[in-house]
């Protein structure tokens, strides 16, 4: 139980400061080369980008940072930033199955009110947590890709907002066999 404690305080410590390097930095526009599309989802305008492990679907008014929240690129982890609220992104990254489940406990036992939800996108399960902080929609969701956890903490926007179920519906994932 000690353990999970601390483990929920150093998640927490995380998403804190998640949130606070998201106020800072510059932009990296996203994949110039890549032509625009239609969402997979409807008429969201933007452009398929690659990064490391993933392809996913990047909105207009989005930017993808090629790093993990501590500006360190890995090819396991991105943020998604959304360019009119500051606070606002999906931070993505790829773990073994304990690994997503205890991030997902400490996220729900770090924060008074937490439910668990579920989210099924084009025949991918999503499940987690989704919470406030300060007032704002936050959440922590994972999904298995052939073995592989993608969890995806999304701060100062709903797990269930349109373009985050456009975003995630688009995902595609290819790690290769080590």
């Amino acid at each position: 139980m000690k353990k999970l404690r601390i483990l929920a305080i150093v998640m927490a410590a995380v998403l804190t400061l998640a949130v606070l390097v998201s106020c800072g930095g510059t932009k990296t526009p996203t994949g110039s080369d890549a032509p625009e599309t239609a969402a997979p989802s409807g008429d969201v305008k933007g452009a398929m980008d690659e990064h490391g492990y993933y392809k996913v679907f990047v909105p207009e008014g989005c930017t993808l940072k090629h790093e993990d929240v501590f500006g360190d690129e890995d090819p396991k982890s991105f943020r998604l930033l959304f360019d009119d609220n500051a606070m606002a992104q999906l931070m993505f990254g790829i773990y073994d199955q304990s690994g997503a489940e205890m991030g997902i406990e400490a996220t729900k036992e770090a924060n008074d009110g937490a439910e668990d939800v579920t989210l099924d996108l084009d025949g991918v399960k999503w499940t987690g947590v989704a919470y406030e902080y300060s007032g704002n929609p936050c959440f922590q969701i994972c999904a298995d890709f052939d073995g592989n956890f993608v969890t995806v903490n999304g701060t100062y926007v709903a797990y269930d907002d349109a373009l985050v179920k456009t975003v995630l519906g688009s995902l595609e994932i290819n790690v290769p066999e080590e």
